[in-house]
């Protein structure tokens, strides 16, 4: 059952131009839920994100984390407080292992700064990187990454550049994931096993907002849709509710 409300917005705007790409959106995240984010090419879901995650400034609104106030604040500020946002296209370093990419994110790292390298004893320095390790293995194992670990990013597959964007919010230990279209260009088999992942992590704890033009796999995971069109929420509720909403239907075949 999903929790306290831990992520918000309220009457929320971005202009581009003459182009109202956010219209005065305002949606409520509550702490455990899964949630989808659909609707027509240009209707503001990504714009949606952008701000949330602190990319893009708002002209108008405020955005809300845990109760706190965050609007505007730059990502790694909501990366401190638990937001993790993933890319429609996974920006890994490409010269770098997924071992290296997932550990990269490891959050609270004491040993890495000059200071603490020379105050702290190498003893704890050693332990801290053999935990390191561990932690890594274990997201990758859970991830079915473990065959690819050694693997430079630019040598996998498209699907598992997606898994390892996620093991970087895992070892980022995210609270709040939010997700840009994690199954595009993956194959219909891989597309169903993200989200099964995704619905695993979910049951563990972690919160996901996720953006999937895949309805018929959307569908069978989450547990609320929020559709946008035109820069507004337009009707949200179970999805299956929403499947049958005519509002729904007219908004992506008059896209077409």
């Amino acid at each position: 059952m999903a929790g306290v409300e831990v992520l918000k917005t309220v009457d929320l705007r971005k202009y581009f131009g003459g182009v109202r790409a956010l219209d005065g959106v305002s949606i409520s995240i509550r702490e455990g839920e899964f949630v989808g984010l659909i609707g027509p090419n240009g209707s503001g879901k990504s714009t949606l994100f952008n701000v949330i995650s602190g990319i893009y400034h708002p002209d108008g609104g405020d955005v809300y984390l845990y109760g706190e106030k965050v609007t505007g604040l730059p990502p790694y500020e909501l990366y401190r407080r638990g937001l993790v946002r993933g890319f429609q296209v996974p920006r890994l370093w490409h010269g770098m292992t997924v071992v290296e990419n997932s550990a990269t994110a490891a959050r609270d790292r004491r040993g890495d700064g000059p200071f603490s390298a020379i105050l702290r004893r190498k003893e704890w320095l050693q332990w801290e990187e053999r935990s390191l390790v561990k932690r890594v293995h274990d997201v990758l194992e859970k991830l079915s990454l473990t065959r690819v670990a050694l693997n430079r990013a630019s040598e996998i597959s498209g699907g598992q550049m997606k898994l390892t964007d996620i093991s970087r919010a895992l070892m980022g230990e995210a609270r709040i994931l939010l997700l840009d279209e994690p199954t595009a260009g993956v194959a219909p088999k891989l597309a169903q096993d993200i989200f099964k992942l995704l619905e695993r992590l979910n049951s563990e704890g972690l919160t996901i907002f996720v953006i999937e033009h895949r309805l018929e796999v959307l569908f069978n995971h989450v547990e609320r849709v929020i559709v946008m069109h035109e820069g507004r929420v337009l009707v949200e509720g179970p999805p299956e509710k929403v499947a049958e909403d005519p509002r729904v239907l007219d908004a992506y075949l008059g896209s077409a």
